[in-house]
């Protein structure tokens, strides 16, 4: 196995040990000199490790199997984030390995929880570092999903279209490669786009490129507590709703857009039209149930409306950040919420969900069997984002809902021993398995915060953060021994 991955997986780490290094200019241009030579041995370290990889194992220039794609997904996120936890520790921030390992696999992941209780008291530093490695864990999910999803045949990844040239290498380096120079240019174009204009709505340049990396990566975490951003005033909800929702959308039709000007191109995504839909039916419910909150006449219908499209796009794009007055909405809107981040975006986004496609199949097999009650002998055929739908992808996509479902019952289960009640244990479940921890204060209003959890329930955590981004089957499918004999 560590054959096939090991070379990609040092290249990874090269990377990261690189990006190490950036933190060290934010220390410089803000005083923080005492994080100066921390950040450059842990830059030195993890480029030691990563160059042992990277010339250790060759790379393959062939196709890799299903089981080298399922491996590399496990190691990548599961291990990389110990290497990205060390700067945490070294800082002084997270002392503790179970807190930095955390943090990390929620920045790499771009769940959004955080162990921080009050994040505008920590260096910019680190402030900085946290929010890189959750732009960077954005990106290589548009890059996955891209390069790495087609080959994966689980969860009905057949289902997934990419609007970028077919032909590309064959090998796993190759292939990123050839995902990651368009992809790229895109998400940093865009990044750098909505950080001008944060910057224009009052928030301070440091302020607006953190917003800015957790917005595009569709994280959440922010610098200021509980994922707060009302502060810098309504013209930033307004600033951040369309960034939220191009995040969350198929980043390949975005840049086939932007290079080529043919706006006819979203006409092939299906699940552009169906984000759309669900967004306008979402925000009717939450404006509906915030006019009849008990709060209702305190604000105007305007700015009711504005806060129910940016909690539905918030939700739905599982970026997590909170609402003016989140933790007084009323329960309707909660689980609304709720509903939105299970569904998540759609597929070749870094939204985190269930996927807006995968839906889609199950309301059309509903349909399906419906018309084929009422018309016994008739054939109904069954085709979703231009693909045929056979039995096999529909078993795929019913065993991951299963797998889900599942998931979210057996970790309720595990908080409730640490004490938590059962909407609070569904809460931090829901939000971090579908990488919305950012939303938890909402979604479980009576919980805490993660810096309090006994030091299993973090773990459990990050192994929920971890497992939500393998989409489940593909952990299954590791650790079975049957699979690993093919």
């Amino acid at each position: 196995m560590i054959t096939k991955v090991g070379h990609i997986i040092g290249y990874f780490l090269i990377f990261l040990g690189v990006s190490e290094l950036l933190p060290i200019l934010v220390a410089l241009n803000y005083g923080e000199n005492n994080l100066i030579l921390p950040f450059f041995i842990c830059s030195m370290f993890t480029i030691f490790v990563g160059a042992g990889f990277y010339f250790a194992f060759r790379d393959e220039p062939e196709k890799p199997s299903r089981y080298d794609v399922i491996s590399f997904l496990v190691i990548v996120w599961a291990f990389v984030p110990v290497f990205a936890s060390i700067p945490f520790m070294v800082s002084g921030e997270l002392t503790k390995f179970t807190d930095a390992y955390f943090e990390a696999v929620s920045a790499f992941t771009t769940s959004g929880s955080t162990m921080m209780a009050n994040s505008a008291l920590a260096p910019k530093t680190v402030l900085f570092w946290r929010s890189f490695l959750q732009w960077m864990g954005g990106i290589l999910i548009f890059v996955l999903a891209v390069a790495i999803l087609p080959i994966s045949n689980f969860g009905g990844s057949e289902l997934f279209r990419s609007a970028l040239p077919h032909g590309e290498g064959e090998g796993f380096v190759a292939r990123i490669k050839s995902a990651f120079k368009p992809l790229v240019l895109i998400y940093v174009g865009l990044s750098f786009l909505c950080m001008v204009l944060l910057s224009f709505s009052g928030m301070t340049l440091f302020d607006s490129m953190s917003t800015a990396m957790a917005t595009l990566s569709s994280g959440g975490f922010t610098n200021h507590a509980n994922s707060g951003i009302n502060s810098f005033g309504n013209m930033t909800e307004f600033i951040l709703i369309p960034f939220m929702f191009i995040a969350a959308t198929n980043l390949t039709f975005h840049w086939y857009f932007i290079t080529t000007g043919k706006i006819r191109v979203y006409q092939q995504d299906r699940e552009l039209k169906y984000f759309i839909t669900i967004v306008a039916i979402a925000s009717f419910l939450i404006l509906f149930t915030l006019l009849g909150g008990e709060n209702a006449s305190s604000t105007s219908l305007l700015k009711k409306l504005g806060t129910a499209i940016f909690t539905s796009v918030s939700a739905l794009s599982t970026t997590g950040y909170l609402p003016d007055g989140a933790h007084t909405m009323p329960l309707g809107a909660v689980l609304i919420c709720a509903i939105l981040i299970v569904i998540g975006g759609a597929m070749g986004s870094s939204a985190g969900g269930f996927k807006i496609i995968r839906f889609k199949v199950l309301f059309r097999q509903a349909d399906s069997e419906i018309s084929r009650l009422a018309h016994p002998h008739g054939i109904v055929p069954m085709r979703v984002n231009d693909v045929s739908v056979n039995s096999s992808i529909l078993n795929s996509v019913w065993t991951l809902l299963f797998l889900y479902l599942t998931s979210i019952a057996f970790f309720s289960i595990g908080y409730s021993l640490f004490g938590y009640d059962i909407s609070v244990s569904l809460g931090i479940t829901i939000s971090n398995l579908f990488s919305a921890g950012a939303m938890t204060g909402l979604i479980a209003q009576d919980f805490l915060g993660y810096s309090g959890m006994p030091y299993a329930a973090k773990w459990l955590t990050s192994a929920v953060m971890v497992i939500g981004r393998l989409e489940i089957i593909a952990l299954l499918i590791f650790i079975s021994p049957s699979f690993r004999k093919i």
